[in-house]
């Protein structure tokens, strides 16, 4: 559990002011969504760790916001209290959104039997309130590979752009396994007919909710025997920081996106909506010489997340 220090919030705000920065100029530099600075400042999120950590180095306050914010034993985060309830514009959405759910459960309460109809309305209510109201998770395309906040604090791709939309990321490694690789994987990683690959499948959560599964192609003369073949757990960093320990730093990035809808084994693992299609997306990583090292097929809740590009154009 995180615990915040009311007095988080007003030095934040006073040190932004001074340095005359807007909260687009400290998410440039903090590499947080803008957005999710706002929140923190108008009381309506926790700061996390890692945001504290950042403000601390972009607005030089020599560890000040981060002593205002303690970790406990058990690693969750807690609301600001009473602020997180209210804000410049009133009750927050969640807040009232809650006392809708009373209502709702009150009204249907008692000595009356609750038909099946009903409660398909209370379900349809309550996912239209918890779910699509809430903005998806941003996959920031290939900024996610070229992010210095990431080496810094050995994250993962995945868990960075998390923390920096305000989440809680959690990457579950379900298996590891020496496979032969699908023919459009075994294409795009230039390996023979009958060249075996180590696959590792992981689950990433957001939130404590599933949002995608990732399945990790890698080819054999790349991982040998080293912790990518044999271990669930590898440390921080993940995949990719055990890639570049093993010499192979992503330089450019390949990736195709399609749309279908999931197989039972996936919308179990994703606890997926029925009716709801996924983004399927082939993501393949080149070392500086061209060298492609490294295939991944990400299947990803279509509402739960969204994918963004940039692209540089010129004449």
């Amino acid at each position: 559990m995180v615990v915040v220090d009311p007095d988080f919030v007003r030095l934040m705000r006073r040190l932004r002011q001074e340095h005359g920065m807007s909260f687009r100029d400290l998410a440039k530099k903090a590499y947080f969504s803008r957005s999710y600075l706002c929140e923190v400042e108008n009381g309506k999120k926790p700061p996390s760790l890692h945001l504290a950590k950042a403000l601390d180095a972009c607005l030089n306050a020599e560890g000040q916001l981060m002593r205002l914010v303690k970790a406990t034993p058990d690693g969750q985060e807690r609301e600001f209290p009473s602020r997180s309830a209210v804000s410049g514009d009133g009750l927050d959405r969640d807040v009232e959104a809650g006392r809708t759910r009373s209502t709702w459960f009150t009204q249907m309460s008692g000595p009356a039997l609750v038909s099946a109809s009903q409660w398909s309305q209370v379900a349809t209510m309550l996912y239209d309130v918890f779910v699509r109201s809430r903005p998806p998770l941003m996959r920031l395309g290939a900024d996610r590979y070229a992010n210095p906040f990431l080496r810094e604090q050995n994250l993962t791709p995945f868990a960075a752009e998390s923390t920096m939309q305000g989440r809680t990321p959690r990457v579950e490694c379900l298996a590891v396994s020496r496979q032969q690789p699908p023919s459009d994987v075994a294409a795009m990683l230039s390996l023979g007919l009958g060249d075996p690959v180590t696959l590792r499948e992981n689950r990433y959560l957001a939130d404590g909710k599933p949002v995608q599964l990732g399945y990790s192609y890698l080819p054999t003369s790349v991982v040998g025997t080293s912790a990518l073949a044999t271990e669930l757990d590898l440390g921080p960093g993940g995949t990719f920081a055990a890639l570049e320990r093993l010499g192979y730093r992503t330089a450019r990035i390949r990736e195709q996106l399609s749309t279908r809808f999931p197989t039972r084994d996936e919308a179990e693992a994703l606890k997926h909506p029925p009716g709801v299609p996924v983004i399927v997306l082939l993501h393949v990583s080149f070392d500086s010489g061209g060298f492609s090292f490294e295939a991944t097929r990400y299947i990803i809740r279509s509402d739960a997340m969204a994918v963004r590009y940039v692209a540089r154009v010129s004449d």
